[in-house]
């Protein structure tokens, strides 16, 4: 990395970060947010703006913790399978059926763990395995009965039960379950003090936790109980949802990635895992992916991290609100945290999308 940028956030700048940002606030797309900037282990800005919950006077506390959603796919799910595939348990040009019997019918039977990373199986974009399953086991079992929406290696369809079915693996392979496996593994080592699943399980004091929405089904408000339905079924721990976690954790997480797999003399993954998580894996004329990350290519379009972030840049979104992007070229780091969901489940979700890439580009707009 060259020389830390030192940057003034203040001024001008610091006007319009506020702007944007109550404006989004008033007009109820989050009641609060938490932001992290950061040129790899420097942070230039921690801020939070909004309250904690709709009706409260409680501000958004800094390093409160969210559930992050999706986020759980590249920073849990992904780091597990690649940690395993380096123990010589699993390969990604392994079968899925190899891990999970009665999977492979069909064409799904050439279903890889690397599809499933890369978005390339053709498996939906999503199901209800939850309101219809009377038991785990029945849901399980939909999950693996799903069929094909696309032929493999066709179409990137951005898929929950893709990593459904990844947490699955984890916990066939490692005899242990997802939150144990991830604690021992990641979250321990790393000192990610406050990243773990179902923090209602293990914590007393939820107050600094962020709710985020009142759910229908479960007739009750949300808070260190993960918001997706399905992982929820699932023992509120899956590979596709569940974690939490604060800014703080996940700048650690992301300063390790781009430290090569290590941090602090502590080795999480190894160099060769790291490049291929955040190189792109799919090749024209499918859109870019990493392993478990989404990969900023040359195509103009769309992008949640905005146009200033260069191509090559990694990062994800979750959900409830929430998002990771990083530059491995210059290590830039942009966490943001907000419990959406909290407010509407899909009403602000356009508002949403217009808002991250406008913010990311005033981010990277001051170095």
């Amino acid at each position: 990395m060259g020389n830390i940028i030192k940057v003034d956030f203040s001024g001008r700048w610091s006007q319009s970060l506020d702007q944007l940002i109550e404006r989004h606030i008033k007009e109820e797309t989050f009641p609060g947010i938490e932001i992290l900037f950061a040129q790899g282990p420097e942070i230039l800005l921690h801020k939070t703006w909004g309250r904690q919950e709709a009706g409260s006077d409680k501000p958004m506390g800094l390093n409160t913790v969210f559930d992050i959603a999706s986020l759980t796919k590249p920073v849990a799910t992904t780091s597990l399978i690649m940690l395993l595939q380096e123990q010589g348990m699993l390969d990604l040009e392994e079968p899925v059926a190899t891990f999970l019997p009665g999977f492979g019918n069909g064409t799904k039977s050439k279903i890889t763990l690397r599809h499933l990373l890369t978005h390339t199986s053709g498996l939906p974009a999503w199901a209800n395995l939850y309101e219809d399953s009377d038991s785990f086991e029945v849901a399980r079992q939909r999950l693996v009965d799903t069929n094909q929406e696309a032929p493999l290696d066709q179409r990137v369809i951005y898929s929950c039960l893709n990593f459904l079915l990844l947490g699955q693996i984890i916990t066939e392979v490692t005899n242990s379950s997802l939150s144990r496996f991830f604690q021992h593994s990641i979250s321990e080592p790393l000192s990610l003090e406050n990243t773990l699943f179902s923090p209602a399980k293990h914590w007393k004091n939820l107050s600094g936790i962020a709710p985020t929405q009142y759910c229908p089904w479960r007739k009750r408000l949300l808070r260190g109980v993960v918001h997706d339905e399905n992982c929820y079924f699932f023992g509120e721990e899956a590979g596709n949802a569940g974690l939490f976690s604060t800014a703080l954790d996940l700048h650690r997480f992301c300063c390790m990635l781009l430290n090569e797999g290590s941090l602090d003399g502590v080795t999480i993954l190894s160099p060769s895992s790291v490049q291929q998580m955040v190189s792109n894996q799919n090749q024209p004329p499918l859109s870019t992916r990493g392993l478990g990350w989404d990969f900023k290519d040359v195509v103009p379009g769309y992008w949640s991290c905005g146009f200033l972030f260069p191509p090559g840049a990694v990062g994800h979104t979750g959900f409830t609100g929430t998002s990771i992007w990083f530059d491995p070229l210059n290590q830039w780091i942009a966490i943001v945290l907000t419990n959406r969901v909290h407010l509407s489940r899909d009403g602000n979700l356009a508002a949403m999308h217009q808002f991250r890439p406008r913010l990311h580009n005033l981010l990277l707009s001051m170095v």
